[in-house]
């Protein structure tokens, strides 16, 4: 999987967010929060 905001590949133990039916996983917490601060700028490029 990777992180739809940095681009690093994750594991599914890290940081997760559903958004719109889909799961996103993340690297860590600031990228989740970026993701949540505006979804619609990340969510197309996981």
């Amino acid at each position: 999987m990777k992180d739809p905001v940095c681009g690093m590949e994750v594991g599914d133990k890290g940081e997760k967010l559903s958004y719109k039916g889909k799961e996103y996983h993340f690297c860590c917490a600031s990228c989740r929060w970026a993701f949540e601060s505006n979804p619609g700028q990340f969510e197309n490029e996981s």
